[in-house]
């Protein structure tokens, strides 16, 4: 099962970490973990081009994957409401794969539990 954790913090979202892998179908024909991989690496490749900020990124192929993104802090406002709002994206996006795909995806976050 692929599990995502939201952290928040006062100001939103700290750090999203997303680990294991959802055994939906054969290695590399997995439709739900490709789903999961597209959303989270898509919405990490816009960062940068859209906030100019490098994302704080780790990763892992141990125990069927491991990605952690803490967001960065910043002194302007607008480029950190810009990645709130990319990071609200993906776990929005995360969370449809979840009502569709349960068995295989959980989304922990306090804000959107119970659905969207």
């Amino acid at each position: 099962m692929i599990e995502v954790i939201v952290n928040r913090a006062s100001h939103g979202i700290h750090e999203i970490s997303i680990s294991g892998h959802a055994n939906a179908g054969a290695y590399g024909a997995d439709i739900v973990c490709s789903a999961v991989s597209g959303i989270s690496f898509g919405v990490l490749n816009a960062i940068h081009p859209l906030t100019g900020i490098t994302p704080d990124v780790s990763v892992a192929q141990e125990g069927g994957g491991f990605l952690k993104w803490t967001l960065s802090s910043s002194e302007d406002e607008a480029i950190l409401e810009k990645q709130q709002l990319l990071a609200e994206g993906m776990i929005i996006a995360l969370l449809s794969v979840e009502a569709q795909y349960g068995k295989y995806v959980k989304v922990q976050d306090d804000k959107w539990q119970g659905g969207v």
